[in-house]
Formats: C-alpha cells, sequence, structure tokens
C-alpha cells in the first residue's frame, strides 16, 4: 500500500508500478498483476489532476454461458483529485473527481475504486454470447399455446 503525501512535494510526481492483489468486490479473480503508469500535478492549492492508464487481465464467469473467460480491462485515468474535506463545499459539476485526504493518499484505494468504474457491467465470453435466441423468445411470448392448440 502506497500512501503519498500531496500537499507537498515537487509535481508532476510520474510512478509505474505493479499490483498483485486488490479488493473490489463483485469483479473476477485478478490473473495476472495490474500495471499502473499514473502521473499527477498540480493545478492549485487544493485541486490535482491525475493522468495515466491502468491494466490487467482478470478472470471471470460469462453472464449467459456460465463459460470462464477474460477480461482484459485496459483503463485511461483523467481523474480531478480533491481534499475529502471539499467534499460537501464543492458545486462544481464534473464526474471524473476523486476525493480522498490529500495529506494521507492511498493509491491502493483510488486504483481500486478506478477499477471497479471500469470493470465491464455485463461479463460475456463473446459478442454473440448475448444475442437472444429466437426460436426461445418465440416460445417465451405464447406461454397458453398448449391449452390454444388443444381449443382449436
Amino acid at each position: 500500500m502506497k500512501i503519498l503525501n500531496l500537499t507537498e512535494g515537487s509535481f508532476p510526481i510520474n510512478l509505474e508500478y505493479e499490483i498483485n492483489s486488490i479488493d473490489v468486490p463483485n469483479i473476477g479473480k485478478l490473473k495476472r498483476n495490474i500495471n499502473v503508469n499514473l502521473s499527477i500535478s498540480k493545478v492549485s492549492k487544493n485541486l490535482l489532476k491525475s493522468d495515466g492508464n491502468i491494466q490487467g487481465i482478470f478472470e471471470d464467469t460469462c453472464q449467459n454461458c456460465l463459460e470462464k473467460t477474460n477480461i482484459e480491462l485496459s483503463s485511461v485515468i483523467n481523474v480531478t483529485l480533491k481534499d475529502l474535506q471539499e467534499l460537501d463545499l464543492d458545486s462544481s459539476d464534473q464526474d471524473q473527481t476523486h476525493y480522498q485526504d490529500i495529506e494521507y493518499f492511498d493509491l491502493q484505494k483510488f486504483i481500486e475504486e478506478e477499477i471497479a468504474l471500469n470493470y465491464p457491467d455485463i461479463v460475456k465470453c463473446n459478442t454473440n454470447c448475448l444475442k437472444e435466441d429466437k426460436s426461445f423468445k418465440e416460445k417465451k411470448n405464447l406461454p397458453f399455446k398448449k391449452i390454444r392448440d388443444l381449443i382449436d
């Protein structure tokens, strides 16, 4: 776990490292280390900017056929960092803002949040796996077909 004091020091801070374990619920199992390439620059006294990318491979289960599949996560980071104390005072409408104690900035927590936000909502083994089967749909839409057939 890396903790940085982002209130002092020289900027930009360039980081390149690997993470071998994460604690993010409801995502697949980490198959290989996550590569993190990150740059943190200071915009103003209480405003920082983080740019970079995260790359990793996870093993997850296809939600349609239940086969094991690899999920390649390649995410671009372009996030504004603000101190947690400014959360209630912030009136900006920026979607990409991460709030955390800037004096004790937890890189692991930041990366885990980015992974959770960028992990796919629907896990599928290939693009054709989730296409609907039309014959199943037709059967499903006729729940009383046998009764109708008996009446006719």
